[in-house]
Formats: C-alpha cells, sequence, structure tokens
C-alpha cells in the first residue's frame, strides 16, 4: 500500500496557513450587517472559535501558483460561509441530527438563516480589494457553482440515484463542484494563467469527490448516530450492491425499490459485507486521491503545494484502520 502518512515537514507546511485564519475571522465579522445580532450570534461558531482546517484550501492554493495568500482571504471567508450555509440547509432536509440549527429554532428560521448565510458568501466576495475583472470572474464562478449544488441536491432528493454513474453526477453537483470553486478561485487570487487555476480546479474537485465517498463510507458504518440505512438513504454502498452481480442482488434491490431500507438496515449491511462494499469504496477514494495529487503536478510553488498535499493526506490517515475492519 501505497504510503500516505502525513509527515512532520507537511504538518508544519499545513500550519502555516492556519496563522491567516484569524485573519478570516475578523475579515467576516467586519461585513456582518449591524443590525441583525441574531445573524452574528449564530455564526459564532465561525467567529469565536478557531476556524477548521477547510479555510487553508484557497490559501495554499493561491500560494501554490505563486501568490500571497492574504489576497485569497476573502475567499476563505467565502467558502466558511458555503459550508455553513450548506451544513444549516442539508440538516433541514434531512432531520438526521438533533443538533442542526433546524431543531433549535425551527425549520422555517434554519431556511432563513441559511439562505442568509449563502447570500453573504457574495457580500464578502464584493467588500474584497480586488480588480472589478477578478470579482466578476470569482463572484461568477460561484453562482455555477451554486446552481451544480443546487441541482445534485435536487437529484439526491428526488431519489433516483440508482446506478454507480448516477451517483457520481449526483456528487459532482453536491460536494465536488464546492471544493473545485474554493480552490480554483483561491488560485485566482494568485494568477492568472488558467492551466495553473484548472490544475487548483482539479484538485478540489477530486478532493471532494473523496470526502464524499469516506461520508457515505462512515454513514453506513461509521456512524455515532442514525446510520444511512435506518434513514432509508441509498447511497453509493447501497447502490453498489445493487448493481454488482451477486448471489443476493435480487434481494437487495426488492428491499431498495419497495422502501424497505430502515426496516432490514442489519440484513442490508450483512450483504454489503458479504460482497466487501468497504473495499470497494475505499478503493475509489483512494483512487480520488491520486487523481487530487496528479493534478497538483503544474503547480510551480512547492510550498502551497506541500500544504494542499498534507491536507488530503489527513483524510487518508486511518484508512488502513478501515481496511483491516472491512
Amino acid at each position: 500500500m501505497t504510503d500516505i502518512s502525513l509527515t512532520q515537514s507537511k504538518l508544519l507546511h499545513f500550519q502555516q496557513f492556519q496563522i491567516l485564519l484569524p485573519d478570516v475571522r475578523d475579515y467576516i465579522r467586519q461585513h456582518l450587517p449591524l443590525d441583525w445580532p441574531e445573524l452574528e450570534s449564530l455564526l459564532g461558531v465561525v467567529l469565536n472559535q478557531p476556524l477548521g482546517s477547510l479555510s487553508t484550501l484557497p490559501l495554499a492554493s493561491c500560494v501554490a501558483v505563486g501568490g500571497n495568500p492574504k489576497q485569497a482571504i476573502p475567499v476563505a471567508a467565502a467558502w466558511e460561509m458555503l459550508c455553513l450555509a450548506m451544513r444549516i440547509l442539508d440538516d433541514v432536509q434531512d432531520q438526521d441530527r438533533p443538533e442542526g440549527l433546524w431543531a433549535t429554532v425551527g425549520l422555517p428560521r434554519a431556511i432563513n438563516f441559511g439562505t442568509a448565510v449563502y447570500t453573504m458568501c457574495y457580500e464578502l466576495l464584493a467588500k474584497a480589494d480586488w480588480s472589478p475583472e477578478l470579482y466578476c470572474i470569482i463572484s461568477r464562478k460561484l453562482i455555477q457553482a451554486g446552481l451544480q449544488l443546487s441541482s445534485g441536491q435536487d437529484k439526491d432528493l428526488r431519489g433516483e440515484t440508482r446506478s454507480v454513474e448516477d451517483y457520481w453526477q449526483t456528487i459532482e453537483g453536491k460536494n465536488a463542484s464546492a471544493f473545485a470553486w474554493a480552490c480554483a478561485a483561491g488560485a485566482l487570487c494568485g494568477t492568472n494563467d488558467t492551466s495553473l487555476v484548472e490544475a487548483c480546479r482539479g484538485y478540489g474537485y477530486h478532493l471532494g469527490l473523496a470526502l464524499q465517498l469516506f461520508d457515505d463510507f462512515e454513514g453506513t458504518w461509521e456512524t455515532s448516530g442514525l446510520t444511512d440505512l435506518a434513514q432509508g438513504k441509498v447511497t453509493l454502498p447501497v447502490i453498489y450492491g445493487c448493481n454488482l452481480a451477486h448471489e443476493q442482488r435480487e434481494k437487495l434491490q426488492f428491499l431498495v425499490n419497495s422502501g424497505q431500507i430502515a426496516a432490514y438496515e442489519f440484513q442490508i449491511r450483512n450483504i454489503l459485507d458479504s460482497i466487501n462494499t468497504r473495499d470497494f469504496i475505499i478503493w475509489a477514494a483512494l483512487k480520488e486521491r491520486e487523481q487530487a495529487l496528479a493534478s497538483l503536478d503544474p503547480l510551480p510553488q512547492q510550498e502551497g503545494v506541500t500544504a494542499l498535499v498534507a491536507y488530503v493526506s489527513v483524510i487518508f490517515t486511518h484508512v488502513e484502520d478501515l481496511l483491516l475492519k472491512s
């Protein structure tokens, strides 16, 4: 197996971008609407606590193409708002997390807050000290990513994803497009070389796919709350089981098509285990990791590249443990 451990050297490169995260928080705080204290209170999770590593992606992408990471702070701030908005609205639609905002303030206010946080993305980009041309390019790409997100989520909500090909189209919209935007927008703050921007976009795209694959893995086998099966969700493990030729395929297809996933959760999980579905999901995630790393080859600035490599490596730190459990 390829060595995917996170070396101390890579960790140091990764951590140095976190020095700028307080500046990202301050940028968000500076541009909050003054007449809506409830929104500021909601954003306390972002403004009053250390930001997670997601914010480093646009910053590292900017450096990887030879730019100054401070120019990408507005992108990192908008990216934080986009992630929070997606989390709020996803919780509204799924209602599977009792700690979700919807359970605290009710569905109508949660929808309103999610929409407001998404709108903040554009406000933060509009306030950036950029040329009008750069603002137009980055905001237009966010609009395109937003439409892809909504399209992918609608496809998922319709419950029409039944083939592996359908699944890939869905997660391209739901997750990959968002990460692709964050990395490409960060790169645009450092260069107008389209080949370098595309390299960062490709990295984010495949990173987003890998993260979604792990999310589906955890939702079936590693979650501490309700599993995806208990909620009747059709995610990649189930889709794989329904499309692979095996002895219990017709039984699995019947349970899925008749809406009995939740009622037969344990039996379905046993079927998935019997056909090595865990190995398939992890293999697919490893392939996305390979493509994410390969996308970085054209980038000129090693400091930023090393940080991006470190980020994707962290995801796979425990992959060997997952394989042992399978």
